[in-house]
């Protein structure tokens, strides 16, 4: 099915392609023990060369943007113990190279950690992603780090820190360039900053982040040959008001923006269904629980691993008890990811 396809009001077709195929299908992968990623440093390993560790982190991080969680979790522990002794092996730029790769690979582990709910070891990740990031004086893969530290922290209840710290380091970078990198990295903290506003019942500054986040995306258009190779641009930012607009209690708002966005446009299978369970949310605080279940399921369709988590198996949950008639399907998939 093309992703354009997906949504002709939130689910139809997708609903129609899950039916036709079995449970059985798509697999439902076994929870990961994240613990093993706290004993990386201590564990030993052999170290990689440059080349090998900036191959294996693409790989990692290209696993995590196809939402191979299960994937990315495996793989970890032993990735980072080989980086740490990449790092030891290694002196001068090669060293400060190693230690960047090593960032990004503790920045994907709290990513994942953080997909699975574990919210402790999401924030420990975070954290040393972004001492690992200091130390490699890497300015974009501290920017990264301290966005996703952030993040973690809004998660575990510290709001405004967390605000504090995402808009602080956007007033360091230097946008007045048209560096897309830049540019992006500044409009990702924005759109975090926008939705811990949110978060707070802070709406006039969540409209503040957002308007400042449209204004940027419509500057890293101007970067056309780059713009999907960019972890930030006019989808995103149009992504981003569907879960603002949501959490402010907008969902009329939040839906039309859901509405506007073309499935085909979105790069990756993780934001794919990002979106496609945001705009079930909105559907069901909106009231409509037919529609958000067809979001759920096209999801799950597209996007398996995105919808096996703590959040959204409570969002089945409810949907599922929900007063108004659903899919059929939705019970199937509920017994899938283990909601009864």
């Amino acid at each position: 099915m093309r992703r354009r396809t997906l949504l002709t009001s939130v689910g139809a077709a997708a609903l129609t392609t899950l039916a036709s195929t079995s449970a059985s299908a798509v697999p439902v992968p076994s929870g990961p023990r994240f613990e093993r990623l706290l004993l990386a440093p201590t564990t030993p390993a052999v170290p990689l060369t440059l080349q090998q560790a900036g191959i294996e982190v693409a790989a990692v991080s290209r696993a995590y943007s196809n939402a191979r969680f299960a994937a990315v979790a495996a793989n970890l522990p032993s990735l980072l113990s080989r980086l740490h002794a990449t790092v030891t092996a290694t002196t001068g730029h090669a060293r400060d190279t190693a230690t960047a790769l090593l960032s990004r690979a503790y920045q994907v582990a709290s990513n994942a950690a953080t997909k699975h709910g574990d919210d402790a070891i999401a924030l420990t990740m975070a954290d040393r992603g972004r001492t690992h990031a200091t130390t490699s004086g890497d300015h974009l893969v501290l920017t990264a780090a301290t966005h996703i530290l952030a993040i973690t922290m809004r998660r575990d209840g510290h709001h405004a820190a967390a605000l504090d710290l995402l808009t602080g380091t956007a007033q360091e970078l230097h946008i007045s360039g048209s560096d897309p990198m830049i540019l992006a990295a500044y409009g990702n903290l924005l759109c975090t900053a926008a939705y811990t506003a949110a978060q707070t019942g802070n709406a006039s500054d969540a409209d503040t982040y957002l308007q400042e986040v449209v204004t940027t995306a419509a500057r890293i258009d101007g970067h056309r040959t780059l713009a999907s190779e960019l972890p930030f641009g006019a989808t995103a930012a149009v992504m981003y008001q569907i879960s603002v607009h949501t959490a402010l209690g907008n969902t009329g708002t939040a839906l039309k923006h859901a509405a506007s966005i073309n499935p085909a446009a979105i790069p990756t299978q993780e934001r794919l269904g990002r979106y496609l369970v945001d705009t079930a949310r909105a559907w069901s605080r909106h009231g409509n629980a037919d529609k958000a279940a067809n979001a759920v399921l096209a999801a799950y369709r597209h996007s398996p691993e995105e919808v096996d988590r703590t959040s959204v198996r409570e969002l089945v949950a409810t949907l599922l008890y929900s007063p108004t008639p659903t899919p059929a399907a939705l019970r199937r998939l509920a017994s899938n990811i283990g909601v009864h």
